[in-house]
């Protein structure tokens, strides 16, 4: 389990992932911790952290079919390093068919990247999200600025 610490910084983390993808009108997507470390469950090896970007059946063929799927991994890898970073907790972080991952995982999730310091408990219950339009100038230039450094430059032909 994580600390109220770790579950802060973690949901921080996440705050501009779910901005960035996922869309509020699409039920079936979504931002979740699941694993050991949600459910407590202690395993033999190594520990992490395991967050998964749960799309669309449609919305996940959509990003495939337009980055691959050696990018959809490659972005998970840069997402997971990003929240790695931020948190100091290992992460395994994927993207999911929301299909998939109701197979794999079943009901055991706790939503990611929708509270901030004004509504986090720390217990994992989940709050409303900080609505976009409460963005101040400065914090929608830092998730512009973060997510263009994770874009790589393309080189001139």
């Amino acid at each position: 389990m994580l600390s109220p610490r770790q579950m802060f910084l973690l949901d921080n983390a996440c705050w501009p992932i779910r901005r960035a993808f996922i869309d509020t009108d699409d039920p079936m997507s979504g931002l979740y911790l699941v694993g050991s470390t949600m459910t407590g469950e202690k395993s033999n090896g190594a520990r992490d952290t395991d967050v998964r970007l749960m799309l669309s059946d449609q919305k996940y063929a959509s990003l495939s079919a337009v980055i691959g799927m050696t990018g959809v991994r490659f972005l998970g890898i840069a997402i997971g390093q990003y929240i790695a970073s931020t948190t100091g907790l290992p992460i395994d972080f994927q993207f999911q068919q929301t299909s998939a991952a109701n197979d794999e995982h079943g009901p055991y999730r706790n939503p990611l990247g929708s509270r901030d310091i004004d509504n986090f408990v720390g217990d994992g219950e989940p709050k409303p999200a900080k609505p976009a339009s409460d963005l101040t100038e400065g914090e929608e230039a830092a998730i512009a600025d973060l997510f263009a450094k994770l874009k790589p430059e393309r080189e001139e032909g």
